[in-house]
């Protein structure tokens, strides 16, 4: 497992807090804007992903539950 696949929802999004507050600063050459951009944007790919394993997660445990408890 990569570094990147390691980093929890909680982490990515305070990843991503971080890389709007110095892009919304504009004090970065353009090319250290677009590399802050591609990380932010592959931050918002993981927290897609993590998000939507929970989401099946909760599905299937709600799927287990018998119908007069659903």
């Amino acid at each position: 497992m990569t570094k990147e696949e390691k980093i929890g929802l909680e982490e990515a999004m305070d990843d991503l807090e971080e890389i709007v507050e110095v892009l919304e600063e504009g004090k970065m050459t353009l090319e250290e804007s677009l590399d802050l951009y591609e990380k932010g944007m592959k931050r918002v790919k993981l927290c897609q992903a993590r998000l939507q394993s929970a989401e099946k997660r909760i599905e299937s445990l709600t799927g287990e539950l018998p119908p007069d408890l659903s």
